[in-house]
């Protein structure tokens, strides 16, 4: 756990870092265009976990759901080191709060509510969770924190090829 002026400097940059976020998830990408949309965008419907490789895909698309998935990793990785908590505490705030802001999103009608959203971004932070709790001690140094991101990189690309084969596999047997 981060004490001391690691925990001050840590919080900082994590509240900026979270500015950052609730800024592209509300008002980049030409988001207030739409505000005068008095139509409710959302999607209730799980459509697979939008998580895969870009070969043979638009790369574009790739892009905004890796950043969907990897945005949130940082927030798996520092919370639990700033304020101690069990996996399953941890997760439930965190859907908590992406529901939250998936909901305020539809209602300011800066963005849609969408389900496949709330699952890519709840991966992410999972596998941050994983990642810091797989180095057992020294995670206020650099060389822990470097473990943490190895560690984080190599969770991230198993993740994404379990999820790929799911994918394809209920793709499958949907035809």
């Amino acid at each position: 756990m981060f004490e001391g002026k690691v925990r001050k400097v840590t919080i900082t940059l994590l509240a900026a870092y979270t500015v950052v976020i609730l800024y592209f998830l509300f008002f980049a990408f030409d988001r207030t265009s739409r505000i005068h949309n008095q139509e409710y965008w959302y999607n209730l419907i799980p459509n697979g976990v939008p998580l895969y490789f870009p070969l043979g895909r638009d790369f574009q698309s790739w892009f905004f759901n890796f950043a969907n998935f990897a945005a949130f990793l940082p927030y798996g990785i520092l919370i639990p080191l700033l304020f101690p908590c069990r996996f399953l505490r941890f997760i439930i705030l965190f859907c908590v709060s992406i529901f939250m802001i998936e909901i305020l999103q539809m209602i300011t009608h800066l963005g849609s509510f969408d389900i496949d959203d709330v699952f890519i971004n709840t991966l992410g932070a999972t596998i941050g969770f994983c990642a810091q709790k797989l180095v057992p001690r020294s995670k206020d140094t650099i060389k822990g924190m470097s473990k943490v991101v190895i560690i984080t990189i190599l969770l991230s690309f198993g993740t994404t090829v379990i999820v790929e084969g799911v994918n394809n596999l209920f793709e499958i047997h949907q035809k």
